[in-house]
């Protein structure tokens, strides 16, 4: 019984195995040498088989004795024993093998039975007759048995017909006969199965051993409830016996000779489990699939085999990527052989295994008691069993042989009874103060609940893993307790705001629609306004489970209610906060919101939640309507962000829109370590929501500062958080993935996320990026009256919601380009004033001097570089070096430009472009420098004006802040001059920068 895994190598001959190389493998060490022996080499059995061919040397040597080879299930005794008896056999012992049988412990003599028809098979007819004759002559009062022929063989006796004593003594005589000619190995394998008859006639003939030539051999599957048995004690343990007559005189003999040994077959190690990997699929072995098979099969080698089989099956690869297969096995075999194990044992100790399996980790002596019902004695006895067999650790309530074992266990348990101990199981965990989560674990795994108890455990458990930081297993402790019928009403309510708590940072839709189904169920308004306020107004989209008609019912009730007091007043602002952002494409709503910003003042109160998000929202409309300039709306922009704690749940509340208009407002100072905390902690969340809108922020404050492959970036970070569909993300995400991509040129992007959001037909916003993506993949693809008929129809729709600042949608400047590669210049100007006049009432530099870009850039005549370098000097002012490379880049190329205006231009743009890292745009660069002076200047070493001046700046003594104001830029740029300044002047910073630039100047 058990099948322990070899490692054999064929050779020549019909039995010629090769061990493996003790030098190349030291865990395969070399087994004792017996006379010409080629066998299979066990690995980690060396020494265990070193004391067998020492026992089987005594015997042959007159000195017999008791071998016993003991091991769980599965651990390899049958194995050992056919090692053994290879042993045995090329040293020319007698063979008598049985295999005990549960099913045939009732059958008389049947390991006797065994033993006789074993040797028929391996000895010449003629000694087999001589044995039967001998013992036969030795049974007193018995007819001889023999036959009359020369030799004959003749059948054993009848055994029905033998009495106890008769039986026993006749295995004894034939064994003696047997050792007078030649030695003798006996084998029983699983002894404690063996029937009554059979173990006295063993006992009988174990007694006279050490005067025999025998090796008696038996292995046993500790813990087994018959191995307790006195008959199989008396076996295992032999006492003084007095000799037989006829066998070998009459003196005493010891039965606990020294010579007399037990055997333990231990696990195998990792490096065996390495070596047989190797032997079953292939050299090339991953690390982590050795570990994971190891893991599976606890080294046992019956587990381990049925693994590496089921693995060889499925046509498994030893790596990393297959060993996540490897985990799940369930060997059909390694199933039979548990279900017949359990099925041989007393209900308790079946009982008791399953019960270890529930618990787990949190197994003890009282926990394994009440679970499996027992008192002391029967948890003892059960526990005693199952440790001996293997099933459990030696130290510890715990179970032992591999994860593949315990998802055995709790497979063979009846669904009935598994349901019932796993309620239980959670029942005691909760009830003895363990961790919640644990005792929720035992309800997920079970198809039905459970009662209010068990709702009371999933919701404990949510809020153990919503304090540890995973809304994921909070929402999924939660949802399972939806279904229980015990819960309505009231309680029904707040499982269902728990529930749209947790998903939120991971589940917009579903959190959304858990807090429409908790509303109607809250019994007081101000229940009703929290749970609405779960949800920020970037995760709110109108359209959704009409969510703005049922916040303006709760918003009107709060009004009417009347109370007044500070919480309620929280309430109301956080509401109307909500109203403007969802009304925000409502022309006549926005009036409204620019009336009510008016009417706060231009410094409105920001001490509480709720003031800072009713200004962030009416500020939000602002910026989209282009109604307020970006200085008055960055400064207030910016006293929010310092009161706004840098925490991933801002992304719940209009923070979001602070942060679109700082980077609208060129007012990014300090924002993108606020955004890299908040993204830390959403990181270690694991709020794929959060994670998404915190990416999108920081890719427009990276856009804004012209960093366009950090931006792009983040917009592939967004991408893998959404994963194939991004229809669930909040609509501003869509909006600025599409506006980085192109930005990024890659329209193509941009057309396909807005596709596939659900409401980019619904969302005029993002219908009019989608005309600006189709319209610049036209105008690509050489068509640019219908990309013309896409950029006009972009800005139809921002007209008609009121949309007129071009950083939102900057529709015009494209729409003037297609009209003046059309020829239609009139149009063209028309187009580029608009955008131009918008630019400056919002006034940061970058949209200025875009707008004044694509100004100059279809006036004809002087005028048109005049225009170009009023944009690059409104340009140098910002912090947008990507800007300032295009600007410098239409200057150089504008036809009616200076040639040495052109050259210098393009050469400044060519210096950004390799600072910037912006390979294809230097290269189209260089090529123009190439057409304009003929040669092409890569030096890339010489200091732009704007560095010169303030590098003269710095090198005077003025500090950054005071360049930054003296030229009228911000420190940021300040500091990016400088830092190009240093690296072309080739200084390390300030101490060297008068002399530096001295010695360029003279150099010029």
């Amino acid at each position: 019984m058990g099948s322990l895994l070899r490692l054999a190598i064929h050779g020549t001959g019909p039995r010629s195995l090769i061990r493996p190389d003790p030098n190349e493998r030291p865990w395969a060490l070399s087994a004792p040498r017996v006379r010409g022996s080629t066998r299979t080499v066990l690995l980690e059995r060396e020494s265990a088989l070193a004391h067998a061919a020492a026992a089987l040397r005594r015997a042959e040597g007159g000195q017999g004795s008791l071998l016993v080879v003991r091991g769980p299930l599965g651990m390899g005794r049958s194995t050992f024993l056919e090692s053994l008896a290879d042993l045995g056999r090329s040293q020319a012992f007698v063979l008598l093998r049985a295999q005990a049988s549960v099913t045939e412990e009732r059958f008389r003599l049947g390991v006797v039975r065994q033993l006789v028809d074993s040797l028929r098979a391996v000895v010449p007819p003629d000694d087999m007759a001589r044995w039967l004759r001998r013992a036969d002559a030795s049974l007193s009062g018995a007819r001889s048995r023999t036959g009359r022929a020369h030799g004959t063989l003749t059948a054993a006796p009848p055994w029905s017909e033998l009495g106890r004593q008769q039986a026993s003594r006749w295995l004894a005589m034939l064994l003696c006969a047997m050792s007078d000619d030649r030695p003798v190995v006996l084998m029983v394998d699983d002894l404690q199965w063996a029937d009554a008859e059979s173990l006295r006639a063993l006992t009988l003939s174990l007694a006279r051993r050490a005067r025999q030539r025998i090796l008696f051999v038996f292995s046993v599957l500790p813990g087994d409830v018959r191995g307790a048995r006195q008959l199989v004690a008396d076996l295992l343990v032999p006492q003084r016996s007095g000799a037989e007559p006829g066998c070998g005189g009459g003196r005493p003999e010891s039965g606990d000779g020294m010579s007399d040994r037990t055997l333990e077959l231990a696990p195998l190690g990792l490096n065996s489990v390495r070596v047989l990997v190797e032997k079953a699929l292939g050299s090339a072995t991953d690390s982590v699939f050795v570990d994971t098979v190891a893991a599976r099969s606890g080294g046992n080698p019956l587990l381990l085999r049925a693994v590496l089989d089921e693995a060889q099956y499925l046509r498994l690869r030893p790596t990393a990527t297959d060993a996540v297969i490897a985990a799940t096995l369930r060997p059909e075999r390694v199933r039979q052989r548990l279900d017949a194990f359990l099925r041989s044992q007393p209900d308790h100790v079946r009982r008791t295994a399953y019960a270890l399996t529930l618990l787990g980790s949190a197994a003890d002596e009282q926990f394994v008691a009440r679970l499996a019902e027992l008192d002391d004695h029967g948890r003892a006895q059960a526990v005693d069993v199952l440790r001996l067999a293997g099933f459990m650790d030696p130290d510890s309530y715990r179970l032992a042989s591999g994860s593949v074992l315990r998802d055995l266990l709790e497979e063979n348990m009846p669904a009935q009874e598994r349901t019932a101990m796993r309620g239980m199981t959670a029942e005691l965990l909760h009830r003895t103060g363990r961790r919640a989560e644990l005792a929720a674990e035992q309800l997920m795994a079970v198809m039905t609940l459970r009662g209010p108890r068990a709702v009371q455990i999933l919701r404990t458990a949510a809020d153990s893993a919503m304090r540890r930081g995973s809304s994921r297993d909070a929402a999924r402790y939660l949802r399972p307790a939806l279904l229980d019928s015990s819960v309505s009403g009231d309680d029904r309510a707040r499982l269902l705001v728990d529930l749209a708590t947790a998903e939120r940072g991971f589940a917009t839709a579903a959190s959304l629609r858990h807090v429409v189904e908790a509303v109607p169920l809250l019994g007081s308004v101000r229940e009703r306004a929290d749970t609405m306020l779960l949800l920020g107004p970037l995760q709110m989209d109108p359209p959704a489970f009409r969510v703005d008609v049922i916040r303006a019912s709760i918003a009107d009730e709060l009004r009417r209610s009347g109370s007044g007091d500070s919480a309620e007043r929280e309430l109301a602002l956080r509401l109307e906060a909500r109203e403007h952002v969802l009304s925000a494409q409502d022309p006549a709503h926005i009036q409204r919101a620019l009336r009510r910003l008016h009417d706060l003042g231009p410094s409105p109160r920001l001490a509480t939640t709720g003031e800072r998000e009713l200004v962030t929202s009416l500020m939000h409309i602002a910026f989209v309507a282009g109604a307020v300039p970006a200085h008055q709306l960055g400064s207030l922009c910016a006293r929010i962000l310092e009161r706004e704690p840098s925490a991933p749940d801002h992304v719940h509340t209009t923070v979001p829109l602070a942060v679109n208009i700082l980077a609208g407002a060129e007012r990014t100072e300090g924002t993108a370590s606020w955004l890299r905390e908040a993204n830390r902690q959403a990181q270690r969340r694991g709020g794929d929501v959060e994670q998404a809108v915190i990416c999108c922020e920081q890719a427009l404050v990276a856009l804004a500062d012209g960093h366009l492959a950090t931006a792009q970036e983040k917009i592939i970070q967004v991408d893998a958080l959404a994963g194939p569909e991004s229809s669930d993300l909040p609509t501003v995400c869509a909006a600025i993935l599409s506006i980085v991509a192109m930005h990024t040129d890659e329209p193509e992007l941009a057309e396909q996320l807005l596709i596939q959001h659900r409401l980019h037909a619904e969302n005029q916003h993002l219908a009019a990026l989608l005309d600006m993506a189709r319209g610049t993949l036209a105008a690509r693809h050489g068509d640019p009256r219908t990309a013309l008929e896409h950029y006009r129809s972009a800005g139809r729709r921002a007209e008609q919601i009121g949309w007129l600042n071009p950083v939102v949608l900057p529709w015009s400047s494209p729409a003037a380009l297609m009209h003046h590669r059309l020829g239609e210049h009139e149009e063209a100007l028309t187009a580029a004033r608009l955008e131009l006049e918008r630019s400056r009432a919002w006034g940061s530099p970058t949209v200025l001097g875009r707008s004044l870009v694509t100004l100059g850039r279809v006036t004809t005549g002087h005028r048109g570089p005049t225009l170009l370098e009023e944009a690059v000097a409104v340009l140098e002012k910002g912090v947008n070096s990507y800007e300032l490379c295009r600007g410098l880049y239409a200057l150089g190329t504008h036809p009616a430009a200076r040639r040495k205006q052109r050259a210098d231009a393009l050469k400044r743009a060519h210096d950004l472009a390799n600072e910037l890292d912006i390979h294809a745009l230097a290269k189209r660069i260089g090529g123009k420098q190439t057409e304009t002076t003929g040669e092409s200047d890569t030096r890339g070493n010489k200091l732009t004006p704007s560095e010169r001046k303030v590098s003269r700046l710095a090198a005077a003594g003025l500090s950054n802040s005071a360049i930054a104001q003296h030229l009228g830029t911000s420190s940021r740029m300040v500091e990016k001059h400088l830092t190009n300044s240093y690296r072309k002047l080739g200084i390390s910073g300030r101490p060297g920068l008068a002399t530096a630039l001295k010695r360029a100047d003279a150099e010029r």
